[in-house]
């Protein structure tokens, strides 16, 4: 989609992982199943949500399943049960928009991050924010001086072409004094409270920046204006507020709360929703071909196999042409298996799965019912009737609480059978993916942010590129002295004849059907995404194609472009620090292919020194390791 009509976004008071939603007092967003959206509203879409007070410690990004999670927190050494952090959570569609932009994004301290959206025809900075209480003492008001001091610094970075927006919780009242005397311009006069010190400090913070409160601009009744009650006086107050530059007032259509939102999970903060108009920046489709998916399972079905080659047999054949040149007939062999890989061992709708679904629909209907009754008893707070609903709602709470519970116990003895069934059938890999999604905790590399030669963090995506690539290019490209003359000192053995000849004969079938067997399955594929197993389970077809391809190849001395293309990734060595280069090791994907026709030089040339060597050298020689000499 390359515009889109309504930018929505939201700001919720606390946030929870999706399996705690229903579990906590103080659970909050819930980032990625959309039934929760009915409990929400029907045609409340989110797409861009400011969360405050999240508990989470340092700062980074996170994939809950359909939304991307940018945070940040205090350090993890420094994490107490008072910790602050802020987040800000994009769904698919406002994801890809932040990717394409460079993943641009900032962490400023725990109560402020910073992220930067390409639209058009201006960009968007989103910025999430959580605001000490309304001070009582010296040591509290500097800490709000401090917040507002590092907000301003934030602003003042932004390119003042780009539309701000501010959301989250800014534990500020501004009231209709500030909107008559101070802050006539930043202040609409719909609002519902009586200002305090925080309020001052926010309607001064607008003035200077030429900031509106958006919330004051909408009437609506006071129900959806209000996003918190005192706890004592149960007053209602307008605390949380999305602020936009004022030259951009015009694209915020609308700001509401919504009440039945709070109600289905529990917090003491309503749903703000704010409605922008704004088109998403036209971005270039991705000409990268369908990612190929085939169920690997499924490659041990004798049928199947046998189905599978004799398809391969009418088409592939077709491919061995020496009219095209190289690379055209690699593509052309390469999409023919790929399809009939596809068309025979096909991914079962459910496969894909990351999770099992521990929600019923008995528990959606509890969790309707207490929505429903926390609306009730909000709207009788202060009544004689209050009681009442206070006793309905928290009954249906525990009783919402007790089925989740039973049900989690439920899901977590299915998932054990699955890893029994999996260790059962020999198949560790899947047990120990299992438990590996199972224990979490870890996260992308890609998501990791790193830093530059001199310890500054990279949170653009195309800096944090450059950095890998220049990072690598002085790993592996390590300028060696050598002394010529010690070079000229080598004697080149000699080769005999029949050597000779054997080393520069075209690849045999034999040979290219040894390499095949040699190679390890259940490996990662390169570039054009055909894996061992596929070209294993082809058999005879493909060892066929193999055979006539090597030769033109050896012939020619001429290989595929795609061979030369290599997937570099980086892995974490477990030790030091993670946003450091250093504490990480790289590894090249390779086309099965042409691993295949490395093998079967590998091959001739063992054969050779294997005649070399003495009997008692063992180092880098296949069955000479320790095991095989006990």
């Amino acid at each position: 989609m390359d515009s889109i009509g309504n930018l929505q976004s939201c700001k919720w008071h606390e946030i929870e992982l999706v399996d705690q939603l229903l579990q906590r007092k103080n659970s909050s967003t819930n980032f990625s199943n959309n039934r929760f959206s009915r409990s929400i509203s029907p045609t409340i879409r989110i797409q861009v949500a400011a969360s405050s007070k999240t508990c989470m410690c340092d700062a980074g990004v996170k994939v809950v399943n359909d939304y991307t999670v940018i945070y940040s927190g205090a350090p993890h050494e420094m994490k107490t049960r008072k910790a602050h952090g802020v987040a800000i959570c994009l769904d698919q569609t406002a994801a890809k928009v932040w990717k394409d932009s460079g993943s641009e994004w900032e962490p400023i301290s725990e109560r402020i991050v910073k992220i930067r959206l390409q639209c058009t025809p201006i960009h968007i900075t989103v910025i999430a924010v959580y605001s000490p209480i309304n001070p009582t003492t010296k040591e509290m008001a500097n800490e709000s001086d401090k917040f507002y001091s590092d907000l301003q610094d934030t602003i003042n970075n932004v390119s003042t072409k780009d539309m701000i927006i501010i959301m989250g919780d800014l534990n500020a009242r501004v009231g209709q004094k500030q909107q008559q005397h101070i802050a006539k311009s930043s202040v609409s006069p719909f609002t519902v409270d009586v200002e305090n010190e925080n309020g001052t400090r926010l309607t001064d913070f607008c003035e200077i920046n030429n900031i509106i409160v958006s919330n004051t601009f909408f009437k609506h009744k006071l129900a959806h204006q209000t996003s918190w009650m005192h706890p004592r006086n149960k007053i209602w107050h307008m605390i949380d507020y999305t602020l936009v530059n004022k030259k951009f007032r015009s694209s915020v259509e609308d700001v509401r709360m919504f009440r039945r939102a709070a109600g289905a999970i529990g917090t003491d903060h309503h749903l703000m929703r704010v409605k922008i108009r704004m088109h998403l920046k036209s971005r270039r489709k991705n000409v990268n071909p369908k990612k190929m998916n085939v169920d690997s399972t499924k490659l041990k079905d004798d049928k199947l196999l046998e189905a599978f080659q004799k398809d391969l047999c009418d088409t592939i054949d077709a491919t061995i042409d020496d009219t095209i040149n190289i690379d055209e007939r690699y593509q052309l062999f390469l999409s023919q298996l790929k399809e009939k890989a596809e068309q025979h061992f096909p991914v079962g709708k459910n496969s894909n799965r990351k999770r099992k679904e521990w929600l019923t629909t008995d528990i959606l209907k509890i969790v309707d019912q207490k929505a429903q009754a926390f609306i009730e008893w909000q709207n009788n707070r202060g009544s004689k009737l209050e009681p009442k609903y206070q006793k309905k709602y928290e009954r249906l709470r525990k009783t919402a609480k007790k089925m989740t519970e039973q049900r989690q116990v439920e899901y977590w003895d299915e998932v054990c059978e699955d890893i029994e069934k999996s260790i059962k059938n020999k198949d560790p890999a899947t047990a120990f993916s299992i438990i590996r999604r199972l224990r979490g905790g870890s996260k992308r590399v890609e998501n990791i942010p790193v830093q530059d030669k001199n310890g500054k963090l990279l949170v653009n995506s195309r800096d944090t590129l450059k950095r890998w690539g220049g990072f690598f290019c002085e790993t592996l490209n390590v300028c060696a002295l050598i002394d010529q003359n010690l070079i000229d000192q080598i004697q080149i053995p000699t080769l005999s004849t029949t050597e000779e000849h054997r080393q520069n004969a075209q690849p045999s079938i034999e040979e290219v059907r040894k390499a095949i067997n040699q190679m390890k399955s259940r490996k990662a594929p390169g570039s054009d995404e055909v894996t061992v197993d596929i070209l294993k389970a082809g058999g005879e077809p493909v060892i066929r194609w193999l055979f006539y391809f090597f030769t033109d190849v050896w012939k020619n001395e001429q290989m595929a472009k795609e061979w030369s293309i290599t997937t570099l990734i980086r892995l974490y060595k477990n030790k030091g620090d993670k946003k450091v280069c250093d504490n990480y090791r790289g590894i090249a994907l390779l086309n099965a292919t042409s691993k295949i026709f490395s093998r079967i030089i590998l091959n001739r040339i063992q054969g050779l020194i294997d005649g070399q060597l003495l009997e008692i050298q063992s180092g880098f020689r296949s069955n000479r390791s320790i095991k095989n000499a006990l």
